[in-house]
């Protein structure tokens, strides 16, 4: 071998090397970007495919008469809702779970629809569960994959009957409602007002929701709860302040049911200024039995009622003057 090609040989030698170096280099730079300079947003991005949001409720504003008094309260409440990877595994763990409470309290198709909504999200099964059931599942939470149940406040109304046409009642907004628009920034499983005060004034008493993490597993068992990072606190709804008088709205209702039992009817009382004092529609019903959601038997007997208790009188009969 000649100086000549022994030189060309150590140049194109060098020149490789170069290259390698420079590829080295450039591998090294992408790991040390993605290790340490990006690794903080890579580490959330891991976070995310095993933290799921669990939406938290805001308590809705109360309602008050013109004295302070409550017309519609907040009290202590559990939602029960399942964390599903697929729709197959979703209806086997309904399938479970329906051991543990009444056969036609689960309204399975209902609760798959919702999932297919927001697969990513827990789905909710019951809005108001009861403690003897939250106490049930608890106790068999091993074998009830995804199972997540959380406190919320649920809707209260003290005098029930007496004030059931005038404040409405709240339930889960339905589909059509969502895209209806009439609720805005309302989402699927969140609670709303349907008639009377409540839906009358939804935009105030609503509030916003917050917003919590836990971390699963690959099928989806929930772990642990993320805890306070991260999360979202819920705003309460504003209160409401109406001119009714309940101790007057209670004296009509027992006045009508001892002085004209089975007469249907509806009274308003107003001052001369316009202020509604009292507001009756008789007969009337419970609005506690539809917050978080009324049995099929009890809605039917409602709504099969020849006296019509649904009906509100005050604003949806003729009388002659």
């Amino acid at each position: 071998m000649s100086a000549w090609e022994s030189w060309q040989l150590s140049e194109r030698a060098g020149r490789a090397q170069a290259v390698l170096a420079l590829i080295f280099l450039i591998l090294g730079g992408a790991f040390f970007k993605a290790q340490v300079v990006d690794g903080a947003q890579f580490r959330l991005a891991s976070e995310g495919s095993r933290l799921r949001p669990i939406p938290l409720p805001a308590p809705r504003g109360e309602i008050f008469d013109r004295n302070g008094l409550l017309i519609a309260e907040n009290v202590p409440g559990y939602s029960i809702r399942l964390l599903a990877t697929g729709e197959d595994s979703l209806r086997s763990v309904l399938t479970r779970l329906r051991a543990f409470v009444p056969a036609d309290s689960v309204d399975v198709e209902k609760v798959v629809r919702r999932w297919r909504k927001t697969p990513y999200e827990p789905v909710l099964v019951f809005a108001s569960g009861e403690f003897g059931i939250v106490s049930t599942l608890e106790e068999h939470r091993a074998g009830i994959p995804g199972l997540v149940i959380q406190a919320e406040p649920s809707r209260r109304y003290p005098d029930s009957t007496a004030v059931a046409h005038l404040v409405g009642y709240v339930s889960e907004v339905s589909e059509r409602e969502l895209e209806s628009g009439n609720f805005p920034n309302a989402r699927q499983g969140e609670v709303v007002g349907k008639n009377g005060l409540e839906v009358e004034y939804d935009s105030i008493l609503r509030g916003r929701q917050g917003i919590r993490y836990v971390e699963v597993t690959a099928k989806g068992r929930t772990i642990r709860d993320r805890g306070v990072s991260g999360s979202i606190r819920p705003q309460a709804g504003a209160s409401l302040k109406t001119t009714i008088d309940l101790p007057l709205q209670r004296f009509v209702d027992s006045m009508w049911r001892a002085a004209l039992p089975g007469k249907n009817g509806a009274l308003l009382a107003m001052t001369p200024q316009g202020e509604i004092l009292a507001y009756i529609s008789f007969p009337s019903y419970d609005p506690n039995d539809f917050v978080g959601g009324i049995d099929a038997p009890t809605y039917s007997l409602l709504a099969n009622d020849p006296n019509r208790p649904l009906f509100d009188r005050v604003i949806q009969a003729t009388y002659p003057p």
